[in-house]
């Protein structure tokens, strides 16, 4: 195998690492379950838009000539955009890392604040060593991290589907809830381009990074299609855990997990040693799977974040990513407690439905041809509705998650308008 076809084999398992994280494995489950074969389809079809929109990011920045912070930073003299995009990567690096990290020690630790802290410190110390000492090799340690992945989850389904006793009662009514056709609403399609949003990675820039590191020796399209529909295997997958996990339980424990939202979805691997206490190979495999999950999409965010700090603040990789690990754990000390935890995440999800506004800039820059001028509409409809829906969520829970709406606020206005509260260079 020549370097280039081995390097596009690296790089569709790092998209699809990226793509898929540890509430990936038990959120789009339950969105198949809850939406039937309808609501997979219409999934599909954002899924196919916001993929296009990955695949123009990524070809936008390799045909520029430019590193993408400097598409910002020179060409269109909007560093704020990607100052906000790095605020939404250090806070989610905050979050995310314990529970990358609570995969696997989760049992011993317990998931309280200490442990969520101590989880996070371990977990930082991890991204830090490979982030600095991997160097050029960085790259190739995601992409492979990506391939034990999907191999960690493929051995987990077949593990699940061989092991668990069938239950026909439970089994039947799954398959019935995954393959039903029901009506299209608005709820479903709402649900389906969150779930699209999510399936693609779309906010954090990772795909103009890319676009930074190939040339056009690379196929966009290969790379990042194939990865995407990785990732979508990655999710059928998980889909045969859920289903089988939650088989040795009832069919009420079921519609539980299905109608019970995101906290329900959560909460189901935490109540999995419980459900699986009989199975404790089938555990041991589940926490490989999610630690790898968090792991190939913590590397690839936390390599954005650096290329963000690196050339704006004009200081050496090891600088650069110290700055990093110190900034979102300085947050990640704050956001220990479950509660603030999930008032941080509720502002990354918030904020998550604009910064994908800014990465379009510099695709929105370029002249299109007539279907990329629909796809990028349609995916900024997508994101403005949803983002909508998301602040209005959180404003309507109250209490500590209005603070979660003032944060994300404040990081999307600043996107918008910080360029004219910055110093201006005099060049």
């Amino acid at each position: 195998m020549d370097e280039i076809k081995k390097w596009t084999l690296y790089l569709v398992f790092l998209v699809a690492g990226f793509a898929t994280g540890v509430g990936s494995i038990a959120l789009f489950p339950q969105f198949w379950l809850q939406y039937g074969i309808t609501g997979l389809a219409v999934h599909l079809v954002f899924l196919a838009v916001l993929t296009y929109v990955a695949i123009l990011e990524a070809e936008v920045v390799m045909k520029s000539g430019y590193h993408f912070v400097e598409l910002y930073t020179k060409a269109a003299n909007r560093p704020a955009m990607i100052l906000s995009i790095f605020a939404v990567i250090a806070m989610f690096l905050s979050y995310y890392t314990s529970n990358t990290m609570l995969s696997i020690l989760g049992p011993v630790l317990g998931t309280g604040t200490v442990a969520r802290l101590v989880a996070k410190i371990l977990m930082f110390a991890l991204v830090f060593l490979i982030l600095t000492r991997a160097k050029e090799r960085t790259f190739t340690i995601m992409a492979l991290g990506s391939v034990f992945f999907f191999v960690a989850i493929l051995v987990t389904a077949v593990a699940f589907k061989t092991q668990i006793p069938e239950n026909a009662t439970f089994l039947g009514m799954a398959k019935h809830m995954l393959v039903a056709r029901q009506g299209i609403t608005l709820a479903m399609v709402r649900a389906a381009a969150e779930r699209a949003i999510y399936g693609v990675g779309l906010g954090m820039a990772f795909y103009l990074m890319l676009g930074s590191f190939i040339n056009e020796r690379f196929n966009a399209k290969v790379i990042i299609g194939t990865g995407v529909l990785v990732q979508l295997l990655i999710g059928v997958m998980s889909t045969i855990v859920v289903v089988y996990g939650l088989a040795p339980t009832s069919p009420e424990r079921l519609l539980t997990y299905v109608y019970g939202g995101e906290e329900a979805a959560l909460q189901l691997l935490g109540d999995l040693p419980d459900i699986l206490a009989d199975y404790q190979s089938l555990l041991v495999l589940i926490a490989i799977s999610g630690f790898l999950a968090g792991l190939t999409s913590l590397l690839p965010t936390a390599e954005v974040g650096l290329q963000i700090i690196e050339p704006i603040m004009g200081i050496s990789r090891t600088k650069a990513a110290t700055y990093l690990v110190g900034i979102s754990l300085l947050i990640g000390i704050f956001d220990s407690p479950p509660t603030i935890a999930d008032m941080v995440l509720k502002a990354v999800v918030a904020a998550t439905f604009f910064t994908p506004i800014f990465e379009l800039y510099p695709v929105v820059r370029e002249k299109l041809s007539a279907p990329a001028m629909v796809a990028v509409g349609v995916a900024a409809l997508v994101f403005v509705v949803g983002g909508l829906y998301a602040f209005f969520g959180v404003f309507k829970a109250g209490g500590v998650y209005i603070v979660s709406g003032i944060l994300a606020a404040l990081i999307i206005l600043f996107g918008l308008i910080g360029d004219s509260l910055m110093p201006q260079s005099s060049t």
